[in-house]
């Protein structure tokens, strides 16, 4: 409430404020004190007097030594002269607790986070946390605190930083390089480093490498892709002819042992493999009902058919800040973004200058210059074995998203499948993969036609998934339709679940209302399927396919049968022979 009042600039009340603060408990004091600096406008001066400087010397006194430098800050965007002498205890007052070994580095750290916040515009605040960064300092304590110069709006920051690269360990020259582009006056100086040769643009990460060559402001982006380009930096843009050149590396065997590897070095940042890793990209997991082939070419050209929700934007701030990621959330008044470190950034609307979205996926085109090709046979191989279950992605076959109404309105709140968290799932010992909805943007289940219901009858009645491989049972969290028993005739088809053999043959698995299939909304138990789990006083059911055949099947498809129900798919898993 605090920030959200001192964003509006209300310099007619600030008087009235400081005098009820007064006499406000010390906590409370303390928050609004630091609400009200983060939120005020820099173009809304009110007018001081004699009384109103004496509330904020009294107010200083109040406040703790955390929320000092930030109550100075207010009072100097305020224009106050009492306070600016207090400027300098209060900055050697945060260097000594930078300084202090004796405390938390999470406590230093917020130290020189609040040095910075208190003179966002310093050169010598910079240059004093600069100081700190040597090669004999603790290499997390460095880190960090380059990481706290992202907040700093002093015109001279990047020149700084760039002086210093040469001495920087080259375990926190990417953390330098992040900030360097997080302004647009810090990137003009890492070109201008990268033309002087203090710094070698093959050290920037793929990701970073493609900051610089898509740049939203037109100078740096054509700058930076010159250089890149005389540097051999920049990835080939003909995909095509990355994966044939690559090709021979699907086709050789290669060390699964060793893949995994390669995948917790590259790839665990941003994927998930069977529980491993970060989820902000595709879960690789199910990845191994794709052909080798395929895979790489995903890989290697992972913008070539890339869904919605893992597309790139760039957003630059109202203070020139620029990020990078992959649209997490969104509300009416901010947005969430994820980075290719896995870490979540904040940013409220009124903040943003600009948001674009790209084609682009989070993944950088150029992985191959990560790699070398037995890396890629490696990889390729541990991403394709199978153990004796399979977790199929049901990305790709997904038909809506079950955070929503699903059968009659979009808004209807007890129309949905909602579990408590979307982490990977077990019953009866079979791992299920649960994708979620991200808010209704991400289609999550497969929902396939029903008559009876305005949004269920715009469903279509078939999905199908890859499966490539033979499997001993078909598990599904499934069971459950709009409209099923006790409603319907018992005894129906609901669903039919068809296998496709390699060799053009296909089995019927028909699933029937009231026999495997029963309505969503309550628990209601059938013989041929069981409760798995309650969401929200819904239900979901277990129940498994028994392929008559161990030869490959090429991919399974789901049928909406003959009866008036909708049917839904949340999750399906493979058992190998």
């Amino acid at each position: 409430v605090a920030e959200h009042y001192a964003r509006g600039g209300p310099v007619e009340t600030v008087g009235a404020l400081l005098s009820q603060l007064d006499e406000a408990h010390v906590s409370l004091v303390n928050v609004i004190v630091g609400r009200l600096a983060r939120g005020w406008p820099a173009d809304r001066r009110p007018v001081l007097n004699a009384e109103t400087e004496k509330d904020l010397e009294r107010l200083l006194s109040r406040t703790t030594e955390g929320n000092r430098g930030q109550l100075i800050k207010l009072a100097s965007r305020w224009g106050s002269v009492k306070l600016m002498k207090y400027a300098g205890k209060v900055v050697d007052e945060l260097l000594l607790k930078v300084d202090d070994g004796k405390l938390q580095e999470e406590k230093r750290l917020d130290a020189a986070r609040q040095l910075i916040e208190f003179q966002p515009d310093s050169t010598a605040a910079v240059e004093a946390l600069l100081k700190r960064v040597t090669p004999r300092a603790d290499p997390q304590m460095s880190d960090g605190l380059l990481r706290v110069l992202q907040l700093s709006q002093a015109p001279q920051m990047g020149l700084q930083l760039m002086t210093r690269f040469p001495v920087l360990t080259p375990a926190i020259r990417s953390t330098a390089i992040q900030v360097l582009l997080g302004r647009k006056a810090s990137t003009m100086a890492l070109l201008d480093g990268a033309e002087a040769g203090s710094v070698q643009l093959d050290e920037l990460s793929l990701d970073q490498r493609r900051t610089l060559a898509a740049h939203p402001d037109a100078a740096i982006r054509r700058r930076a892709q010159a250089l890149l380009k005389r540097g051999g930096a920049l990835p080939n843009a003909d995909r095509q002819k990355v994966f044939q050149d690559l090709l021979v590396s699907a086709e050789r065997t290669g060390d699964a042992i060793k893949g995994k590897a390669v995948f917790k070095k590259q790839c665990s940042k941003c994927h998930v493999h069977s529980g491993e890793g970060i989820r902000i990209g595709p879960d690789l997991t199910g990845m191994a009902v794709h052909p080798k082939a395929e895979l790489l070419n995903q890989i290697v050209d992972p913008s070539r058919s890339v869904e919605g929700n893992f597309r790139l934007y760039t957003v630059v701030t109202v203070d020139g800040q620029v990020f990078n990621g992959m649209l997490a959330s969104e509300s009416k008044t901010a947005i969430e973004l994820f980075d290719t470190e896995g870490k979540k950034k904040s940013l409220l609307r009124e903040d943003i200058e600009e948001l674009r979205g790209s084609r682009k996926s989070l993944m950088p085109d150029g992985f191959e210059k990560q790699l070398r090709p037995d890396d890629f046979s490696d990889l390729l191989e541990f991403l394709t074995q199978r153990g004796q279950y399979l977790p199929i992605d049901l990305r790709k076959a997904a038909t809506i998203a079950s955070d929503r109404g699903m059968f009659t309105s979009k808004a209807g709140e007890v129309e949905r499948l909602i579990f408590p968290d979307w982490k990977p799932k077990r019953f009866k010992g079979v791992p299920f993969h649960v994708l979620d909805p991200q808010g209704g943007r991400v289609a999550n289940v497969i929902l396939l036609h029903g008559p009876n219901g305005a949004v269920s009858a715009r469903m279509p009645k078939s999905a199908r998934v890859s499966c490539n491989g033979p499997a001993r049972a078909i598990h599904l969290l499934s069971g459950v339709s709009g409209w099923g028993h006790p409603f319907g005739n018992a005894g129906s088809l609901t669903m039919t679940v068809r296998l496709h053999f390699a060799d053009g043959k296909t089995e019927d698995h028909e699933l029937q209302n009231g026999v495997h299939f029963s309505d969503y909304i309550r628990r209601v138990d059938v013989p041929k399927s069981e409760l798995a789990f309650m969401l929200r006083g819904q239900q979901v059911r277990y129940l498994a396919v028994y392929p008559t055949r161990r030869d490959p099947i090429k991919h399974i498809e789901f049928i909406k049968g003959g009866d008036r129900s909708a049917p839904v798919v949340m999750a399906v898993t493979l058992e190998s022979p």
